[in-house]
């Protein structure tokens, strides 16, 4: 696939919003802002801006993209519903998709494409079947259902329960499988017994690539294929492989267990930086850009947080309103 200048410099803006996304929520959390505990995206960005720039490609072809992504996925995740209902639900603001109560693990809206999640992440993907055979069942040919998942999560019974199915009935799924190798605080070498765990997709008759998740070019087009295939007829899995640069969450002391000398060299695998050396190269942009671009993307992230501060939360009478509750507004 050869793309255009102006689709890699969309995807340079995508990159460096996933950047400042992350080191935005990073500094709500820190200063109280934000409550609980979150996933930063921190060395994921290349994933995310590939994902992004298939959800955007996806819509200007007629094409509805139904997940429901979870940790590590922020950026996706306000572009799949926009960029002020998300930071007002992760303010808990009443304007927030899901009117401030449901923060950012259970955020949903079937309508735009966001699927319900759950905090026991393995058993989604057989929700994600689930729906997606449920679309087909109605005749829609031009939507697909992702299901992302981590390395950990994909080794749970109910994954592979859900690849089976969603083969023998040849359902509009792909497979997503995020490996930055820790499920948790567990090496994906104790997790699993094969390196790619794309492999996993050939016990169910799929097919399963492994691609560079730090690199968005590549992520884009793994992505654009898969949901070709999926739509007609062939659900398939793909493994993004990235590296988690912080703890599995904001405060998690990963030093007590992992090796963290790569720390010392961010500059040689740094996805944001790695791909500004792809533009510059090709003449596409100058090295000033960096900066510019990454200023940009978080005055708008920026500006969307604060407006959010200054609207009402809700009542504790609206979060424990029973058909909430109980109606999967949670």
């Amino acid at each position: 696939m050869n793309l255009s200048n102006e689709q890699l410099l969309e995807i340079y803006e995508y990159i460096n919003y996933a950047r400042c996304m992350g080191e935005r929520l990073e500094y709500f959390i820190k200063t109280g802002k934000i409550l609980g505990a979150i996933h930063l995206p921190k060395g994921q960005e290349g994933l995310q801006a590939g994902l992004i720039m298939t959800l955007m490609d996806a819509r200007k072809n007629g094409i509805k993209i139904n997940t429901n992504p979870h940790t590590r996925d922020q950026a996706l995740m306000s572009k799949l519903i926009g960029l002020q209902p998300y930071a007002d639900e992760m303010l808990c603001k009443t304007s927030g998709i899901n009117g401030g109560t449901s923060g950012e693990y259970h955020m949903t809206c079937v309508e735009k494409g966001f699927l319900p999640a759950q905090g026991v992440l393995g058993p989604v993907w057989g929700q994600n079947a689930g729906y997606a055979w449920a679309l087909k069942d109605q005749g829609k040919t031009n939507e697909v259902v992702w299901g992302i998942y981590g390395d950990g999560a994909s080794s749970r019974g109910d994954a592979w329960e859900a690849m089976n199915i969603a083969a023998l009935f040849k359902v509009p799924m792909v497979f997503i499988v995020v490996n930055n190798g820790w499920a948790m605080a567990n090496p994906v070498e104790k997790e699993a017994p094969v390196q790619d765990l794309s492999l996993r997709a050939q016990g169910s008759g799929m097919r399963g690539i492994t691609v560079d998740g730090n690199d968005p070019i590549a992520v884009f087009e793994a992505m654009v294929e898969a949901n070709k295939l999926a739509m007609g007829g062939e659900p398939n899995l793909v493994e993004f492989k990235v590296t988690r640069w912080g703890g599995h969450f904001l405060g998690d002391n990963q030093e007590v267990y992992r090796d963290t000398s790569f720390l010392k060299h961010l500059d040689e695998i740094d996805p944001v930086l790695n791909y500004h050396k792809k533009l510059l190269a090709m003449g596409l942009v100058k090295q000033e850009d960096l900066q510019r671009v990454h200023d940009e993307q978080d005055a708008i992230i920026l500006k969307a947080y604060e407006d959010g501060m200054n609207k009402p939360a809700p009542t504790v009478a609206e979060i424990c309103d029973p058909n909430k509750v109980y109606g999967g507004a949670y």
